[in-house]
Order: structure tokens, then sequence, then C-alpha cells
């Protein structure tokens, strides 16, 4: 018994030395386990419905969760970079009732007519008041389509299109919607072609009169509309310039109203028949005016994707992590806590329990809740009458090939990305050694100074190019000289009359806050208001007297020169021509204030830095933050975009978006994960449901503006040595000035490729721009990848994610997860060899 029990013991330990080994083997890498099941380039995707920008009319709500609304923020700067317009931290989805309205025979009645625009046609079996207000209680229904039996339609009629054969014009199967109804070629009403059939409406007195009884209808709904928009906007400022519960309460209430009033809107224009209008400008204000979002849902459809949206936010704010080594320190939230963890810690240890805990905690629950989001996404759609989740997400983008087109623009910027790629990946191999970062791998996500690896700029200390170069900082100059928010908004109004642009005027001065108030609560986070009614315009910021406010002081002033700029707009026309253009303006606007040539027209640089070390420096500072953030951006949204058309499995979705951070990012998590966890939920704007892809097409966007706007001020010579595009200075430039107003004055007017084409020529997103900005920094890295002969690009070097639960939390060393793996075969080793010695040890006895 004795020589058993000792041999039992020592079989036992040897199964367990072996199921701790984890001996450096050089094994081959593995065969990546593709999941993804993308797009097939060159084929267009299905077409979707014409839309525009509706970001200030439906809010991204409900806007406060809780009641000190700081749940909401997400990043910070790192998304919103310096600010934002008033609406774009508020999500859509409101449960209210739907209106029912009552239409008549008309040239432009649904129920006569089909929509192909909406299908079904809505019901039509009562009036819907709407409150108190008797100018809307059956406007639609009195007013231009509502002329009954002046004209019966027959089989034989040339104005009945849907027996007429020849009218082309009219044809709902021929018509692809996403066709550029605004190029002379290429018409959404075909008004190239079946010019008869048109001048027949054209000179048909009927028509004319209900055509003019059309637009006298909108103008009395566009008044109203500001009206109801001027009071939601104030009752959101009242709120968020004093935070208490009964401010809380009359926003919410506010914003319901509102809504409401959207939604009735949207219902009545959805019940005229598009098809016989062939005044673009007046079809594409009936157009915008009938999106409504998901608030065309049925009432409980709409009650439960709020329901979902509001889980995951629950989950996602409440999220709270223990401290490394430190398991009785358990109320670390993302922000103050984590966030400053991961931008100030080195200790590789600590990063990787904070990134692998806060994903556990924040993503892995919601993730049930999220596979109901992808099903409600598919209702979404369908009420817009877009084929499924995926087009609905892009639709603001009026492009049936937008996918494909944000790609082709990221392989326009693909090369300067992976050069700066291959020079952070070697510094951060000197710093963390080369066991643990592998020199032609991906980089693990949690060493890049950022919880989700999207800015590198936190890590500067370990990647700046030239150390003994000082970078530039104005703040103690701007201290030592008295600034104070209030003349850093004068300078900034300055800076825009000096371009010929607009003063704001004194009511802008006396209405803005700049500073955080000792009297009561404020959320500080920055931001530009438009009240709706075409003159007051405002600034929410607490602004600290530095050079970052004083960059982000000018791009609040320049979110107010477009309010200024458009607002002779009808008011479904008062925004940026797509979600984008709002931030790339005032992003553009930032790059000229940032350069040290305008610091030293202002007095705050004393001397010129023209060695190329400090441009060096400079321009990458602005690429860690810029040029690393755009894969980020676009793989974020392009993995919504295929689960939500369901390109990509629900089952799979998870290592689906780890594939897409490898293709665009070269970045990898820090640990083996699973379909058991789902790392996109940790991300603030994946619960709460607002689209990302407005990121990384103004922040191409904005070198495209600035581009232009150097070019015609002569401060940017393509190939001028003496005039590079990273030094240019608007300031004083009112030839670049004009360009800015031209595009501002347009607001939603048109589509955005028409408004680029007129004001910038060139009608579409072009990386190219971008790559001119960065171009010495980009022969810079070149020359040093040659120096060190350093790999550029990065290898798929294994499972970054598993379907089975079992394999997921490996750790990985080196670049691989070869360790991970041979860890899991040596444990299977060790536990066959115990049950070996297990079963002799049994004959034995």
């Amino acid at each position: 018994m004795p020589s058993v029990s000792v041999l039992t013991w020592l079989c036992l330990g040897l199964s367990l030395t072996l199921s701790q080994a984890n001996p450096q083997l050089n094994l081959p890498t593995p065969q990546p386990e593709v999941f993804y099941n993308g797009y097939t380039p060159n084929v267009a995707t299905t077409p979707a419905q014409l839309r525009a920008d509706r970001d200030r009319d439906q809010r991204y709500g409900p806007p406060y969760a809780d009641a000190g609304g700081g749940g909401n923020t997400d990043d910070g700067l790192d998304d919103f970079r310096y600010g934002q317009t008033s609406d774009e931290r508020m999500r859509l989805g409101y449960a209210y009732p739907s209106p029912r309205v009552n239409f008549s025979d008309s040239p432009f009645s649904g129920d006569r007519f089909s929509n192909h625009n909406y299908g079904p046609s809505v019901s039509s079996s009562t009036d819907r008041s709407y409150g108190n207000d008797p100018s809307l209680n059956g406007r639609f229904a009195d007013g231009p389509i509502s002329t009954q039996g002046e004209r019966n339609y027959n089989p034989n009629d040339q104005y009945n299109y849907n027996n007429n054969p020849n009218v082309e014009i009219l044809g709902i199967n021929n018509r692809n919607r996403f066709e550029n109804p605004y190029l002379s070629n290429q018409d959404r009403f075909n008004l190239n072609q079946g010019y008869l059939e048109r001048q027949r409406y054209q000179q048909d007195r009927r028509y004319q009169q209900e055509l003019e009884k059309l637009r006298n209808l909108l103008v009395e709904s566009d008044q109203k509309g500001s009206l109801e928009c001027t009071a939601n906007v104030a009752a959101q400022w009242n709120f968020e310039t004093n935070v208490n519960d009964f401010t809380q309460t009359e926003a919410l209430n506010a914003q319901q109203r509102y809504v409401e009033f959207q939604r009735i809107t949207a219902e009545q224009s959805k019940r005229i028949n598009k098809d016989l209008i062939f005044d673009r400008r007046l079809y594409r204000q009936l157009m915008l005016q009938s999106e409504v979002g998901p608030n065309a849902l049925p009432l409980d459809v709409l009650d439960r994707y709020n329901r979902l949206l509001n889980e995951m936010l629950f989950l996602y704010n409440s999220a709270g992590i223990c401290a490394y080594q430190q398991p009785f320190q358990c109320d670390l939230h993302y922000i103050p806590h984590l966030k400053d963890i991961m931008a100030k810690s080195r200790d590789w240890d600590e990063l990787q329990h904070t990134w692998v805990e806060y994903h556990r905690k924040a993503g892995r629950g919601m993730r049930d809740s999220y596979e109901q989001l992808i099903d409600v996404m598919q209702d979404v759609a369908s009420v817009n009458n877009v084929t499924n989740g995926g087009e609905y997400w892009y639709l603001a983008y009026e492009s049936g090939n937008f996918r494909q087109d944000m790609d082709i623009v990221w392989e326009q910027i693909r090369p300067l990305y992976e050069s700066l790629h291959s020079y952070v990946r070697r510094k951060l191999r000197d710093y963390y050694g080369p066991d643990r970062i592998n020199r032609i791998a991906p980089i693990p996500s949690h060493i890049l100074g950022n919880m989700y690896g999207q800015s590198w700029s936190n890590v500067l200390d370990i990647l700046i190019p030239y150390p003994g170069r000082k970078l530039i900082d104005v703040t103690p100059r701007m201290v030592e000289q008295g600034y104070t928010p209030l003349l850093m908004f004068q300078l900034a109004e300055e800076f825009f009359t000096s371009i010929n642009m607009s003063a704001v005027g004194p009511e802008f001065y006396r209405s803005s806050i700049f500073e955080q108030p000792l009297d009561r609560r404020v959320l500080c986070e920055p931001s530009a208001w438009d009240f709706c009614n075409r003159h007051d315009f405002r600034v929410k910021i607490c602004a600290d007297i530095n050079q970052r406010s004083l960059i982000s002081v000018h791009h609040e002033m320049a979110h107010i020169q477009y309010f200024l700029q458009y607002r002779h707009l009808p008011k479904i026309f008062r925004n940026g021509a797509n979600p984008a253009f709002h931030q790339a303006v005032g992003d553009a606007i930032g790059l000229s204030v940032s350069t040290p040539r305008h610091l030293q027209t202002l007095g705050l640089l004393q001397r010129s830095l023209d060695e190329s070390s400090f441009d060096i420096n400079y321009l990458f500072t602005m690429a860690i933050d810029k040029v690393a953030f755009l894969p980020f951006a676009l793989s974020l949204d392009n993995w919504r975009y295929d689960v939500f058309s369901g390109n990509a499995n629900k089952r799979t979705m998870n290592c689906h978006y780890w594939n897409l951070r490898e293709k665009y990012s070269g970045i990898k998590p820090p640990v083996l994960r699973s379909e058991k966890d789902f790392d996109m939920g940790a991300k603030y704007h994946i619960p709460a449901n607002i689209p990302y892809i407005k990121y990384f097409f103004s922040t191409v966007l904005q070198f495209q503006i600035y581009r232009a706007m150097c070019r015609e001020a002569g401060q940017y010579i393509p190939g001028d040595p003496r005039k590079p595009l990273h030094q240019c200075d608007i300031y004083r430039q009112p030839a670049a000035g004009n360009i800015l107003k031209k595009l501002m004055a347009k607001g939603a007017s048109q589509p955005w490729q028409e408004v680029l084409e007129e004001t910038l020529q060139d009608g579409r997103l072009d990386g190219s721009a971008l790559r001119e900005y960065f171009a010495p920094l980009e022969e810079w890295l070149r020359l040093e990848n040659l120096r060190t002969n350093e790999y550029v690009g990065w290898n798929y070097d294994g499972d970054y994610c598993k379907r089975s639960i079992e394999t997921a939390g490996l750790q990985i060393f080196g670049g691989y997860y070869n360790g991970g793996e041979r860890q899991g075969a040596s444990s299977s080793l060790g536990i066959l060899f115990f049950w070996i010695c297990f079963y002799f040890g049994t004959l034995l006895i």
C-alpha cells in the first residue's frame, strides 16, 4: 500500500507539472479561422432610401438617463475631439402614440397613388389633433391634398401613371433610389426622360394649384417646427446649464412633445405622393421631413427598442472592476479611474488586468440584449422601407455603395497608417521587450494608452521621434498674458471676421456660458446650440486657460458660424450636408489655429520653429491622434453594418469584430477572446446605438476642406517645400473664408456630394489631402523604418478569438498565441497522464 500511495503521488505531481509547463516553442503560425463574411468588391449593395442628416431634428434620447447626466459620456475629447453640436450626445427613440391622418383624393394623395418610397400607406381612418393647436388639426386633410371629386382617374388617363407604361418619370420599378437626382444625366425623377409627360403635369392648372398649396403648407409646417424646436432646445439648455430634478423633468417633457410633433409631421408627409413633385428642392424637403427613424416603429416594438438600449446603458454605466492586485478595492469605473490607468500606467500586467476586467464587466452582460437589438434594427429598416439594418445604418450618406466608398478612402490612407504602425510597434517593442511584442505581428490593444486603442496620444512619451525637442505648448504664455475665456472667444470671433465671415453679435455673449458657474451644476462638455429661431446661438463650455481650450473655442465658434450661414434655409435644411460636416468644419479650423504660424501671430510664440525635428514631432502628435483613429472608427461601424445586414452571424460577431480590427488596424486583444465575450459593448456608442462612421468621415473631410482653403489663399502650393500644407494658416485670408461660407450656406439642401463638387470641385470624400498634410512625416517614417529594418505591415499570427469558451482568456507573448495554446495542450497532456496513473494505481490496489 505505501508503494501504491507513493506511485499515486508521483503521478499526480508529474501531471501537475505538465499542466503548468509553458515552454517557449517556436511553433509555426496557425492558419486563421475565418469568420469574416464581408461584401464582394465591385458589387453594389442593396438600394436604400435617400436620406440626409436629421441629427438636429431627431435627438438621441432620452437624453438624461440619470440625474447627473454624466453617465452618458464616453471618452470625452477622445471621441468628440474639441466639442459637438447640442444634439450629438442623444440617441433616438420614444414610445409615443402614432398619429392617424385622413387624406382625400388629390394628385399628391397616397391613397390614390402608391408611394414606392414608403410602401403600404398608413391607416387613414381618423383625423389626429396635435395638442391644443387648431392650426394642425386635420391640417393635411383640409390642405392642398384634399380637393375631393374634382377629377376622376381612369385606366386610359395620361395622369394615371400606374396604367401608362410610357410615363417613365413615374415608373416605380425602373428607378434606382440611390441614383443621384441632382446630376444632369442621372436624375432621381428622370427629368431627362418622359419630358412630354412631365410637361403635361406642369401645365395642368389643378396640378399647379395643388403644388402651390403644398408649398404654402410647408412654409407653415416649417414655422411650426421651428417653434417646437425652439421650445425643446430651450428646455435642454436649461437642464444642462442648471442640473436638477425639475429641469430634467422639463427637458424630458419638452423632448416628448417635440418628438410627437415630428412623428405627426412625418406621417403626414409620407402620405403625399412625391412621384408627382418635380421640384427637386421641394421633393428633398418632403423626403427629409418624412424621415422619423426608429420612431416609425409600432409602439410595442419601439418600447422594446428603448428598453434594450436602457438595459445596455445601465450595464455600461454601472460597470466597475477591482484594482490590480487589490481585490478589496472594487469601485473603479471607466471615468475617471480606468481611463486614467490606461493612459498613465506602463505596467503590462496592470494594463492587461484593467482591459480584461473592464471588457468582461461592461460588455459580456449585454450580449443577449444586443442580439435582440439586431433583430429590432431589421424592423427599423423595414418601417423606413430599407432592405436591412445595415443599409439603414449608412442611410444618411445618400450612397448605395457607402461602405465600399469608405474602404476605398481607407486604402488611400493605409500606406501612411502602416508606416506609422510599424514605427509605433518598434518603439513599444523596445520598451516592453521582444518576448511580448513580435516584430511582424499586430499590436496588443491594451498598451496603446487607451481602452480601445483608438488614440495613441497617451503613450507619446514612449513614441516621440525627437525626445530632446519640446512640443509646442503656449499655455504658460496665455496665463502670463492674462487670457480669459471671454478673450479666447473674442479672438475666435475676430479669426472668422478676418476671413470674411459673420460677427456673432452681443446676444451670443450674453447667453453663452464660458466658465463653470459657482452657484449651480453645469454639464461642461463643450457644445454649440442652435435655438432654431435664426438668431439665438450659444456655446456651453467650461474653458480652462490652456492651448487645448484655445483650439476648442475656435472649434465651437465654427459651429456657430455654420448656424449663421445656413439660417436663411427652411428648418429641415438647417444642418450639415451629412452628419460629419459640422465636425469636419470645426476640425479644419482647428488645423489652422494650432499651427506655429498662427500662434506666432497671436504673440504666443516668440520665435519661428523651422527645424525639421520640430515639424516631425508636431506632425507625429497629430498622426497618433487622427490617423491612428481612422481604422478604429471604420472597423467599429463596418462591424455594425455587417451584423445589422446579416453579413456576420450573431453567433460569431465578437470574433468578427476582432477580425476587422486586425484587418484595418493591425490591433489584437491582449488575451484570447471567445463568443462568450462582447468586447464592443465596452464602447459607449454600441449600447447607446449611436453611429460612429461620421468620425471617420469628418476626420478625412477636415483635411480636404483645409487643403481647398489653403490653395485658394495661396498658403499651400503642392510640391513647393516653402509652402507645405501643414504650415498653412488661413487667418486674414478672405478667399479661404469664401469657400467655407459657400459650403456652410448650403446646409442640408443638397446631397453632400453636390456640396463638395460645387465648393471644393471634388464630389467625393478624398484621402489624398490627409496624405499631403502628413507627407513630411510619411517620408520620415519611411526612412526610419528602412534604417531599423522594420517590417511594414503586419501578419495574422494566430486566432484572436474562438467560438469555444474553454480557450478564452489565455495569455499571449511574443506576438503569438502559441503560448496559450501550448498551455492548453500541456494541461490536456497532464490530465491524461494523471488518469493513466490513476488507472494503473487502481489495478495495483
